[in-house]
C-alpha cells in the first residue's frame, strides 16, 4: 500500500526505492494490490513509469493486481494514461502497454460525472478498451466503477480536492465471468493536535460539574438527615437522577476504551460519577426507603437487610440496563429519550401533591443539581465544534432548539416546586378534586373536655410534660386517635417520626412540616 504525497519526484524516492529492492525475482509470481494517494501530476506519472519498468520490464508473472487511485482530475487522467502505454526505463514498450501485461483493462476517460473530481470508472461502458485474445480469453476482464467521498456540498463545485478519502463506494464487476462485487465502505479521521486541548477543556468543565454537584448533594442529605425529612423525598427522583450519572459514568468508560489516547480525560469523569452515582446517590435511595418503612429493614434481622439491600440494587441496575437498551434500540427517538431522562424533577412534583410536602429539597441542592445538569448536554447539542464531533464520523449540526427545550423544561419543573412551597404542593389541582385534609386543631370531644381528677383537670402534653391551653384553637394540635400535644412540640416530634407519640399509629402529613 502506497500512501504518497508531493509535488515533486524527490517525494516517491524512499518508497520506490524499498519497492524495487521487495520485488521478487523473476521465478516467483507477483501479487500486486496497491492504494495509490498521489499528490501531483508528475507524482502519478512517475509512480506509474517505476511500476512499468519493475513488473512489465522485467517480464514478471502476475496473478492479481488490484489499483484503487485517489487523486484528482489531473494526477489519475495522467496515472491513467501512462499505464495504458508506459515504457518501462531503458526497455522497449511492452505491447499493449502495462495495462495489457497485467491483464487490466484501464480508459483514460474520466466518469460519466467529469465535474467529480472523486469519482472514476475504469473503464466506463461503452469505452474502447486495449485488449488482445489471450488477455480476454484466460483472465476476467474487471470493470472498476467506483466513487470516492466525501463529496462536496449540493449544487456547489469543489475548490481543491479533499485532503482524505472517509469513503468508498460502487462495484467492481467482470461481464465475461459473470462477476459483481458491492463495495462500501468507511472511515474517519482525528486531528489529534485539535484533539487534545479539547479534551482537556471538557475534562476540567465536567470535572467541575461534578464536583458542585458532590457538595450539592452532601447538603441535600445534612438537610434531610431526620427520617422524615427523608421520606418526603421521591425514590424515582433520586433514583432517575442516579440512572442518569451511571449512563454518563458508562459512556466515559466506553470512551476510555475506544479511545486509550484521550484515557485521562474521560478517566476523571467516569471516576466522579461512579462515586456519585455508586456511594452518595445509592446511599440516599437507601436512607429514603429506611426512612419510609424502618420496620421492614430490620424485622428479620440482618438476612432481611441483606434482602432489601439487594433488591434495591436490582431495581436500580434494571433501570439502567432497561435506559441503555432502549438508547441503542430507539436511536432515532435519543432526543426525546433524553428529555425523559431530564424530567427528574417531575416524580418529587407528584410526591408533593402525595404526601403533602411543600419544602423537600434545600434551595442549594435545587438550584445547583438544576443548572450543572444542563452543562453536558447544552456542550453537546450546542457547541459547534465539541469534542464528540472530532470523534465521531458524523459530523452533526448544532441543535439549539433541544438546548432550548432542555433549558425551558428543566426551568418549567423547578418553578412548580418552587410554586408549590409558596402556594401550597396541591395548588395546580382544583378543590374540588382533592380528598378532604385533616385539621389538627378541629374542636375537642366532648368527653376530652371532663376535668381529670388525676390532673386537676388539666390537660398534659406527653412530650414536655406541661398544661395544655384548650380554651382556644392554635393553643393545641389533637392526632387522629385523638392524643392533645403543644403546637410546636408535635411539629417538632413530626419532623422525627410521622407516628403518634402515645400509640403509635401513623400521622397524617402537617402543612407545616
Amino acid at each position: 500500500h502506497l500512501f504518497l504525497k508531493g509535488s515533486s519526484r524527490g517525494s516517491l524516492r524512499a518508497p520506490l526505492k524499498e519497492m524495487a529492492n521487495n520485488t521478487p525475482s523473476p521465478n516467483r509470481r507477483l501479487s500486486v494490490t496497491g492504494d495509490i494517494l498521489a499528490g501531483s501530476r508528475s507524482a502519478g506519472k512517475t509512480l506509474a513509469q517505476t511500476l512499468a519498468s519493475k513488473i512489465a520490464g522485467d517480464g514478471l508473472p502476475t496473478t492479481r493486481h488490484l489499483l484503487r487511485i485517489f487523486s484528482d482530475k489531473r494526477v489519475h487522467r495522467s496515472l491513467t494514461e501512462s499505464l495504458v502505454s508506459s515504457t518501462p526505463q531503458g526497455g522497449s514498450p511492452p505491447q499493449g502497454g502495462l495495462a495489457a501485461k497485467l491483464g487490466l483493462s484501464l480508459d483514460s476517460s474520466l466518469s460519466t460525472a467529469p465535474d467529480d473530481p472523486n469519482a472514476f470508472v475504469y473503464p466506463i461502458p461503452g469505452s474502447s478498451v486495449p485488449s488482445t485474445p489471450s488477455t480476454t480469453q484466460s483472465k476476467c476482464l474487471y470493470l472498476f466503477n467506483l466513487k470516492a467521498g466525501p463529496d462536496c456540498a449540493e449544487g456547489a463545485k469543489c475548490a481543491k480536492p479533499p485532503h482524505f478519502v472517509t469513503s468508498l463506494n460502487g462495484r467492481i464487476y467482470s461481464e465475461n465471468c459473470d462477476v459483481e462485487l458491492s463495495l462500501m465502505s468507511k472511515a474517519f479521521r482525528i486531528d489529534w493536535d485539535v484533539a487534545y486541548p479539547k479534551a482537556a477543556k471538557y475534562s476540567l468543565l465536567a470535572t467541575i460539574v461534578c464536583l458542585v454537584q458532590i457538595v450539592c448533594l452532601f447538603r441535600q442529605l445534612h438537610y434531610t438527615e431526620t427520617p422524615a425529612a427523608a421520606a418526603s423525598i421521591s425514590l424515582l427522583c433520586v433514583g432517575q437522577q442516579s440512572v442518569l450519572d451511571a449512563i454518563i459514568c458508562v459512556v466515559h468508560l466506553l470512551l476510555c476504551a475506544f479511545l486509550p489516547q484521550l484515557f485521562t480525560a474521560f478517566a476523571s469523569v467516569a471516576f466522579f460519577k461512579l462515586v456519585m452515582f455508586l456511594i452518595l446517590e445509592m446511599r440516599y435511595i437507601v436512607v429514603i426507603a429506611h426512612s419510609r418503612d424502618p420496620q421492614r429493614f430490620f424485622q428479620g434481622g440482618i438476612s432481611r437487610l441483606r434482602q432489601e439491600w439487594a433488591l434495591i440494587h436490582l431495581r436500580f441496575y434494571s433501570a439502567l440496563f432497561f435506559t441503555l437498551a432502549s438508547a441503542y434500540i430507539f436511536q432515532k427517538y435519543l432526543n426525546l429519550i433524553v428529555l425523559v431522562m431530564y424530567s427528574y424533577w417531575v416524580p418529587q412534583i407528584v410526591t408533593n401533591c402525595m404526601r403533602d410536602v411543600r419544602v423537600p429539597f434545600h434551595r442549594m441542592y435545587l438550584y445547583g443539581i438544576s443548572i450543572t445538569r444542563l452543562v453536558i448536554p447544552l456542550y453537546l447539542y450546542g457547541c459547534p465544534r465539541n469534542l464528540a464531533s472530532l470523534i465521531s464520523s458524523e459530523k452533526a449540526k448544532p441543535n439549539y432548539h433541544m438546548c432550548l427545550l432542555l433549558v425551558a423544561w428543566t426551568a418549567a419543573q423547578v418553578a412548580v416546586i418552587l410554586l408549590q412551597e409558596r402556594w401550597g404542593p396541591k395548588f395546580m389541582i382544583p378543590a374540588r378534586f382533592l380528598p378532604p385534609k385533616y385539621d389538627y386543631s378541629r374542636p375537642l370531644p366532648r368527653a376530652m373536655l371532663e376535668p381529670l381528677p388525676e390532673t386537676g383537670g388539666a390537660i398534659e402534653c406527653v412530650i414536655c410534660y406541661h398544661d395544655i391551653e384548650t380554651a382556644r384553637l392554635g393553643q393545641y394540635m389533637i392526632t387522629p386517635c385523638d392524643h392533645i400535644f403543644h403546637p410546636q412540640c408535635l411539629e417538632r416530634w413530626m419532623n422525627e417520626k410521622l407516628e403518634c407519640p402515645v400509640c403509635r399509629s401513623e400521622l397524617p402529613s402537617h402543612s407545616s412540616i
